[in-house]
């Protein structure tokens, strides 16, 4: 989905990748083709943080990996809908679930760069992947109990310590068939491009 800026528009699009672990290094496969985001109404308290305060804490910063343990790995999972009024409220409320967490990780990587020939510098691609052994609300994360990441959502720690005051950017989910299941052998990693124009 596109947010208008006056007669510019903000959008993103996600896809997954298998990342292999290798000492320090880190190998990326995309698994899944790109797929659509819905900017969320927060977007705009992120922005105006940015553009009158310059403070860094509302810079996008890390990204929530939702996740369900299921019954075997070809098991799908059912996402809730949701809409642009989306809030840290919907995770916050995954503590009453049996079997659905989130993962609240760092940014690895967050080049910028530019989408076309104008060198404008309007494209920030941000990297994320699955770690720890376990969720937010302290449910298992593993390969085990067959946890499985059917979405996310591009978010701003305001601070680091606090989830509390996270507000998020966008959020989407993937098509049953794109599922991603923890493996023992590789986490699970997030591509998330978002340009400006």
């Amino acid at each position: 989905m596109n947010v208008l800026l006056g007669n510019n528009a903000a959008r993103g699009r996600v896809r997954a990748s298998k990342v292999d672990i290798q000492g320090k290094e880190e190998l990326w496969t995309p698994s899944t083709d790109w797929k659509s985001n819905l900017v969320l109404y927060q977007w705009a308290t992120i922005t105006s943080q940015l553009l009158a305060v310059g403070s860094s804490n509302y810079r996008i910063a890390g990204m929530y990996l939702e996740f369900e343990n299921v019954a075997s790995p070809s098991t799908t999972v059912t996402p809730p809908s949701f809409d642009r009024t989306r809030d840290i409220t919907y995770y916050d409320d995954l503590v009453a679930s049996s079997t659905r967490d989130y993962l609240r990780v760092p940014m690895t990587a967050s080049p910028i760069g530019s989408q076309g020939t104008d060198l404008s510098n309007n494209q920030t691609v941000f990297f994320a992947r699955s770690s720890g052994t376990q969720g937010v609300h302290g449910k298992t994360f593993s390969d085990s109990v067959n946890s499985k990441i059917f979405g996310a959502s591009l978010v701003a720690f305001v601070n680091n310590n606090d989830s509390t005051q996270d507000l998020l950017f966008s959020s989407f989910y993937f098509n049953t068939a794109d599922q991603q299941i923890k493996l023992a052998t590789s986490q699970v990693g997030i591509e998330w491009e978002l340009t400006l124009q």
